[in-house]
């Protein structure tokens, strides 16, 4: 009897340590590493760049959320409204039952506390909410009193994402901000206060963050088909060297490359290996910002001859495989959407010459300084494109790639500007408004989002009027005016648009939905993993 007993304890321990050993081994398997950027700001006070958003869109939930056609639909706000039809005042009754990742439920006291965190900061998108007056009308509504009316707040909150406020507070340590100390800051470099789908494990700035499942996540985890499991695992990890990335792509230690800007050849070397596959998401302009504040590009009549200069075609055929076409000041698809001077998107030599010869500049007297994100081959193959476009007309440009950390922070102020700077830039949230006003308002000109440097009040004058115009079709004029006044002053020249690149390993299906804006593309509850296949 004895023996026996001893025999199924045997069986028992076997079955568990099998189990057990296979669940792991399951476990180690259903991770996704991927590639971001080199610093990342997990933070939703700081977050500032498409990977930082990213990033967010994971561990974090935004008060409501992009939809693939471009407008909002309901997340932790079931339902809003402006309150008597006043466009300063509006209204967000919350979603009941969401839990934050350590269990407690999302409450109004949660969404004040991150509004005024946020507004108070002034840091990361906070610049295009203005001041904002937050109130708990009850457990589950609050209300928003804005400093301007604006009739797209509600997109625009796709960008504030809520955080726990007592495990935030449990967690202070000395600051600038009075009783907050530093609001949470240095804790949340390396912990989340969120409610979003994942919740972060770890993050060595420079190197790795880890991030793993919230099973209490508020839209559940089921399966769409056979064999597709949710991810148990995130991984990203910091690197942005095309040729590295690429390797870890094809030796499969990397599942997802999330940048999306290989150059041409990568592309098409992606497009050819077996088990990886190109997705294409999310529209983006690349943009060459011309600083205004610093010569020679101080002159408008210098930078439209950059402008005309440039071989747009030379670059633009050979990406047009992937979809990309003629750009302007934000993507084509957006409402109002104008083709700009010069359009088409030719190359004229005698043009340039004749504009540079109106600028107050000698080509032989000035240099033309070109940065652009170091490692990024096809940010790098433009601006020697346009090294050889402005030799032709004697202008001589110095090429800088940039570590990103360094590139970002030279564009805080005009002095250190440089004279050209390249960006791609994509919707961050679901509106023209995004590239009107986030670019040329004037209150918020400079760094990264608006490196030419150019406040003009009629033209902020135009963006407040847009920002307080409800009809869809008065907005688009206005809009559309907007458009002429920036090209007359040739603040950038866009070189394309292209639709956003990804590369996946085909195990990882998905995005189950693709949205116009940067961020919940990469949010990986929109992905699942076919182990089997894997």
């Amino acid at each position: 009897m004895k023996m026996q007993r001893y025999l199924i304890l045997i069986v028992v321990v076997f079955i568990v340590v099998f189990c057990t050993s296979v669940n792991a081994e399951k476990i180690n398997e259903n991770i996704v590493v991927i590639s971001a950027a080199p610093t990342i700001l997990p933070d939703p006070a700081l977050c500032m760049d498409w990977y930082d958003t990213q990033v967010v869109y994971n561990l974090y939930s935004p008060l409501v959320y992009p939809t693939p056609e471009g407008t909002i639909r309901s997340h932790l706000a079931q339902d809003w409204e402006a309150l008597n039809g006043e466009l300063d005042h509006w209204r967000f009754k919350l979603r009941r039952g969401v839990k934050f990742h350590d269990g407690s439920e999302i409450k109004s006291e949660d969404i004040v506390f991150s509004m005024d965190r946020f507004i108070t900061m002034g840091k990361g998108y906070s610049g295009l909410f203005g001041k904002i007056i937050s109130t708990i009308v009850d457990e589950y509504t609050v209300d928003f009193i804005l400093e301007k009316p604006s009739a797209v707040f509600p997109d625009i909150l796709t960008l504030f994402f809520p955080l726990n406020k007592d495990l935030v507070m449990q967690n202070i340590q000395s600051g600038k901000y009075g009783k907050f100390g530093d609001y949470g800051q240095n804790w949340l470099q390396v912990n989340d206060a969120g409610s979003g789908p994942y919740r972060i494990t770890l993050h060595k700035s420079g190197e790795r963050m880890e991030a793993v499942r919230f099973k209490e996540y508020f839209l559940g985890w089921e399966n769409w088909g056979p064999n597709e499991e949710p991810i148990e695992k995130l991984v990203f990890i910091m690197e942005t060297e095309p040729s590295t990335i690429s390797l870890l792509l094809k030796s499969g230690q990397l599942q997802l490359e999330a940048n999306g800007t290989f150059s041409r050849q990568l592309f098409k070397d992606i497009l050819n290996t077996e088990g990886l596959r190109l997705n294409k998401t999310s529209s983006q302009v690349w943009t060459v910002w011309m600083n205004t504040k610093k010569a020679p590009t101080d002159d408008v009549h210098f930078r439209r001859a950059i402008q005309y200069a440039y071989d747009y075609d030379a670059i633009l055929n050979e990406y047009s495989i992937f979809g990309a076409q003629e750009a302007g000041i934000y993507p084509s698809a957006l409402p109002g959407f104008l083709n700009i001077p010069p359009q088409p998107r030719q190359q004229n030599l005698e043009k340039a010459k004749e504009e540079l010869a109106l600028s107050k500049y000698n080509p032989a007297d000035v240099k033309v300084v070109f940065h652009y994100s170091g490692g990024l081959e096809a940010q790098e193959e433009m601006c020697l494109q346009l090294q050889s476009d402005l030799a032709k007309i004697g202008v001589k440009v110095e090429i800088v790639g940039t570590p990103w950390s360094k590139y970002s922070a030279e564009c805080a102020n005009p002095e250190t500007t440089p004279n050209l700077s390249m960006f791609n830039f994509i919707s961050t949230y679901p509106s023209t408004d995004f590239f009107i006003y986030y670019m040329y308002y004037p209150d918020i000109v400079g760094g990264i989002y608006s490196a030419h440097w150019y406040a003009n009040e009629e033209i902020g004058q135009l963006i407040n009027q847009s920002r307080e115009t409800l009809d869809s079709e008065k907005r688009i004029e206005i809009y559309q005016n907007i458009q002429r006044k920036i090209a007359s002053k040739a603040l950038a020249f866009y070189p394309y648009e292209i639709p956003t690149l990804f590369t996946s390993q085909e195990y990882l299906i998905g995005p189950q939905e693709t949205f116009p804006v940067v961020g919940p593309n990469i949010n990986m509850h929109n992905w699942r993993i076919n182990l089997t296949l894997k």
